[in-house]
């Protein structure tokens, strides 16, 4: 059987580019940390889940976790997007994290993360939660980001780089 998909209509589209928001969207320079190196993943996602405010962070952190079970997610050498889907979220909560040495992670077999791009969606809201990680692997296909975003040193120029590379999408 053969499916043919119909091109969307103006109108959708442009309904669909209102609601996708830029990974930068969901960042402040609160949830943007910088980390030593030699630290394992739990004492990172615990940092980063704690920067986001979120009712439940131990639920967070445990999910987070849960999830890392079944797979890191990469989308480039360097950098790991771990994440899950918590109950009770109106929406995407994230935070970023950057350790220029990068951080200690045996099971890694390429280059160990340096940049984690933690997040957790709305379990109800399956569409939202994969706009986030397409959104997320379209902005670090930009050439160069990741190696710029390591050079940095403070949450606001990082935010700065993140929103200058979304413009240029």
């Amino acid at each position: 059987m053969i499916t043919t998909l119909s091109s969307p209509s103006r109108t959708q589209e442009s309904a669909v580019a209102t609601k996708t928001l830029g990974v930068s969207e969901y960042l402040t320079e609160k949830s943007i940390l910088f980390f030593p190196a030699r630290l394992d993943k739990s004492s990172i996602f615990k940092d980063l889940i704690d920067s986001m405010d979120l009712d439940d962070p131990e639920l967070a952190l445990k999910e987070v976790l849960y999830r890392e079970l079944w797979g890191q997610t990469m989308i480039a050498p360097g950098l790991a997007i771990p994440h899950a889907r918590l109950p009770n979220l109106a929406r995407i909560s994230a935070a970023f994290g950057i350790c220029q040495k990068g951080i200690a992670d045996p099971k890694a077999t390429e280059k160990r993360p340096s940049i984690y791009l933690l997040f957790v969606g709305p379990s109800h809201d399956v569409r939202q939660h994969l706009g986030f990680l397409a959104a997320s692997s379209s902005l670090f296909q930009t050439k160069g980001l990741a190696e710029r975003l390591l050079k940095l040193t403070t949450p606001a120029s990082v935010l700065a780089q993140l929103r200058a590379a979304e413009r240029a999408l």
